[in-house]
């Protein structure tokens, strides 16, 4: 266990999870409530990620491109560090990575073709955190956690050119816009971030 001080905040970390109940308030964009705990994620999440997933696609009102496949998300959480946020061992949030050679649908192959980024970058997204649980930061600490597993590389990601609220968020996260390009009549914007 280590604990250590960080822009007046306590942070108490546990064999690489980042506990955030220990605290009740944190620094800019970190979690202001209990019992939330931000891990890397593990086959056993696979079916939280899922139906987090499912609850935010775009069938049910939600921003999420497609469907994950539960063979795909075991794939990738198995090959690259992906991070959960739970709460009371329920997935809450979940930011996905994925090897540029993992990808396999049609929509990757157009944003690498837009933007194919470093030698050595990787694919960001899907992240998304339960709508009871977001303007608390976990989404923010998600992508601290992941950086800090990928140190040194490239993250690129799509937003769709319309979703307001992911094009805030990721900008205020410190991504940079590369380019636009557009699948089966929709715009969408290429970012990249490097940690």
């Amino acid at each position: 266990m280590l604990i250590f001080d960080l822009l007046d905040s306590v942070f108490l970390v546990k064999e690489n999870c980042l506990d955030l109940s220990v605290f009740p308030n944190l620094y800019q964009g970190c979690m202001r409530h209990n019992d939330v705990v931000i891990d890397r994620a593990q086959l056993s999440d696979v079916t939280g990620i899922l139906k987090l997933a499912q609850a935010n696609d775009a069938e049910h009102g939600g921003m999420l491109l497609g469907h994950l496949e539960p063979e795909a998300v075991i794939m990738t959480i198995s090959q690259m560090p992906s991070v959960v946020a739970r709460k009371d061992s329920q997935v809450v949030g979940f930011l996905l990575s994925w090897a540029k050679t993992a990808a396999d649908l049609s929509i990757i192959k157009v944003m690498l073709q837009a933007y194919s980024g470093t030698k050595d970058s990787y694919l960001y997204g899907p992240i998304c955190v339960d709508e009871t649980m977001r303007g608390k930061g976990i989404a923010t600490t998600m992508f601290t956690k992941l950086k800090d597993f990928l140190p040194h590389r490239e993250g690129i990601l799509f937003i769709k050119a319309n979703n307001t609220a992911s094009l805030h968020a990721h900008q205020k996260m410190g991504m940079c816009k590369m380019t636009d390009f557009t699948y089966e009549g929709t715009e969408f914007l290429v970012f990249a971030y490097s940690s």
